[in-house]
């Protein structure tokens, strides 16, 4: 297994916003809040967020962000967001992993899983990031950094899960 070149992810991406030696960094093209009483729920294909006052019936209760008149997020204390970004197609011989970037880390906006991008995944990839704290970002600041590992031999099928194509 060997790291792919930052040169060579950018070509799986729909828009990136910049290159870096080993991966690309990645801004959202879309915000969603997920409401605090949300309950979440998995049960085989159907996933997501229970109708209020429902143990069966799925929803999306997201609720859309956009972005100030200054081209800015403005993420509330103490809020769950959904991070939407541009299309990737990920190769039949690599594995994606979307890390988070170091500054929001460092700032205190928390991404905490690392995201795998399987083999032959196309798709609109979706992150969540957490914000303890009232957080200001420029609507084109990278969140995640995307790095492809390419396998020591391709996915003998590409991925053909519930995410595959996903848009939003």
């Amino acid at each position: 297994m060997s790291v792919v070149s930052g040169s060579e992810v950018a070509r799986i991406c729909k828009s990136f916003v910049k290159i870096n030696p080993s991966g690309v960094d990645l801004a959202p093209k879309k915000v969603s809040r997920i409401p605090s009483d949300s309950v979440i729920f998995i049960h085989g294909d159907r996933r997501g967020y229970l109708e209020a006052g429902s143990r069966t019936s799925v929803v999306d209760r997201k609720t859309p962000v956009a972005p100030d008149a200054d081209d800015h997020y403005n993420f509330d204390p103490g809020g769950l967001y959904e991070l939407r970004f541009p299309e990737v197609s990920i190769p039949i011989d690599c594995t994606g992993f979307a890390f988070p970037r170091s500054t929001a880390n460092r700032l205190g906006i928390i991404k905490l899983e690392t995201a795998v991008f399987d083999s032959g995944y196309t798709g609109e990839p979706t992150q969540t990031i957490f914000t303890p704290l009232k957080s200001i970002v420029h609507k084109d600041e990278a969140l995640v950094q995307l790095v492809l590992i390419r396998n020591e031999k391709p996915a003998d099928k590409p991925y053909d899960g519930f995410y595959q194509n996903e848009k939003g």
